[in-house]
């Protein structure tokens, strides 16, 4: 699918991801990826004037949300350029990347800065106008409680699809926890040797708490440790179900960003000229109605057919699993080896700011990859409406 899509081996980072209301509550999202963006581009000694395309994936509004690419652009040190605003909730990476890829692989440009960052913290609350409401009373929506409590078109809680798949699949409670446990167990790997996994690719981030203060976030918040019987204590959340709060991730705050560009430019800009990445195709899936995570398969497996390889030559895969539902459905449909399923952490254990959340995935996958030798990645992850995202890339 691409042949020309490349990344410099090094020219991405992550934030640390902070579980929503904490340190980063208060930081608008558009401005503080902005001023990561150009700590990036120092630590890394590249002109953000090379740059003549930008993607900007943010999916929950913050203020002057209307002018966010061109103010990202001219925050980050380039005021030559601009690009679209992508918002396709929890797949907003893979479709931001897969756009990016485009454009390089057409050859309308030829260095893009993928850019994805948001705040689930402190969302907007919106009255939109109903001129049939008594006197005009408008209807309200809370941003972010609203999304979670109620898809429009399956009319149901996001969690309840994940109970619906549960049930479709027979998964049970015991996989469920077990899941769980695992998943933040391989979480704690990228904590091993004081984060050293963590610190291959994740930029501190400096937070303003007062006029005269600033407070440095160097690694995620709000993480919950996970035992088996901590887990076991747990009812629950919907009658009859099987996931519990230890079964599903938390909203977060935080950001992450990449270079799309050429095989040549990719090379100049790595930090190890021995690595190659390239990007090599994007595949997409919408479930039945109500079955979000019964997407991520179909979408791995058309990201998969478009690479033109198969599960068994893959090296690493890494999800955004808001349920356990997912890892354990996808693994079993597809014959994934746990050998190389979400090592070093997923977005079930470190939280989901939406728009990064996919990005930061894949940089881990990324950095796994070149640990291994090289090899074949693969990233899938559920979004909003019953909808799936999933991402190959090869590693030299």
């Amino acid at each position: 699918m691409f042949k020309n899509a490349f990344v410099p081996y090094g020219g991405y980072w992550s934030s640390p991801f902070c579980r929503w209301q904490e340190s980063l509550q208060n930081e608008n999202a558009v401005t503080c990826g902005a001023a990561m963006a150009r700590k990036f581009f120092k630590s890394k000694g590249i002109d953000p004037m090379i740059f003549d395309g930008l993607v900007l994936g943010t999916t929950v509004p913050q203020k002057q949300w209307f002018f966010g690419p061109p103010q990202f652009a001219s925050l980050m040190g380039n005021e030559n350029i601009s690009g679209p605003l992508m918002a396709q909730a929890c797949a907003t990476s893979a479709v931001s990347m897969n756009y990016a890829a485009k454009l390089v692989e057409m050859g309308t440009n030829r260095n893009v800065f993928v850019a994805t960052t948001d705040r689930c913290s402190n969302a907007p609350n919106i009255l939109w106008p109903n001129t049939a409401g008594l006197g005009g009373k408008p209807d309200f929506e809370s941003w972010m409680a609203d999304g979670f409590e109620r898809d429009p078109v399956a009319g149901v809680s996001a969690l309840q699809t994940g109970e619906n798949v549960a049930k479709e699949y027979g998964v049970t409670r015991e996989e469920s926890d077990q899941l769980a446990l695992n998943r933040y167990q391989k979480y704690l790997d990228a904590l091993a040797n004081d984060r050293e996994f963590q610190k291959r690719y994740m930029l501190p981030i400096e937070v303003r708490i007062s006029r005269k203060k600033t407070i440095l976030v160097e690694e995620d918040q709000g993480i919950t440790p996970c035992t088996e019987e901590g887990l076991a204590k747990l009812r629950p959340v919907l009658p009859d179900g099987i996931l519990t709060f230890g079964a599903q991730t938390h909203p977060a705050d935080g950001n992450a960003g990449m270079i799309i560009t050429t095989k040549e430019k990719a090379a100049e800009l790595s930090t190890d000229q021995g690595v190659t990445i390239q990007l090599l195709s994007y595949g997409y899936a919408r479930a039945k109605k109500a079955h979000m995570a019964a997407a991520v398969t179909p979408s791995a497996e058309m990201a998969l057919q478009n690479a033109g390889i198969k599960v068994k030559d893959l090296g690493a895969v890494k999800t955004h699993n808001p349920f356990t539902v997912n890892d354990v459905v996808m693994g079993k449909l597809m014959g994934i080896d746990e050998k190389i399923f979400n090592n070093y952490g997923s977005s079930l254990i470190f939280g989901h700011p939406q728009g990064p959340t996919g990005m930061r995935c894949i940089i881990e996958m990324i950095e796994e990859l070149v640990m291994k030798g090289g090899g074949y990645g693969l990233f899938a992850g559920c979004a909003a409406g019953d909808t799936a995202a999933g991402m190959v890339l090869k590693v030299n």
